[in-house]
């Protein structure tokens, strides 16, 4: 007989709780996956411009979203 999946107990997900309890003054983390080559050139341009890889992720963004 095949296996079922469980259900969650709680009808609330985890990252609804996370989404609630976060403020602007926490952090949560973002997570994927660029290439080699993508990774590098980013740090590069970093560390070459004098932006945390943070500011530069929000600049990057805040830029694409005013372009558009």
């Amino acid at each position: 007989m095949p296996r079922q999946k469980a259900k969650p107990k709680n009808p609330s997900s985890k990252k609804d709780k996370q989404q609630s309890k976060a403020s602007k003054d926490e952090w949560v983390g973002l997570s994927f996956r660029v290439s080699p080559e993508f990774s590098r050139e980013f740090k590069v341009y970093a560390a070459k411009n004098d932006y945390k890889l943070v500011e530069l992720l929000k600049e990057g963004f805040k830029a694409l979203k005013k372009q558009r």
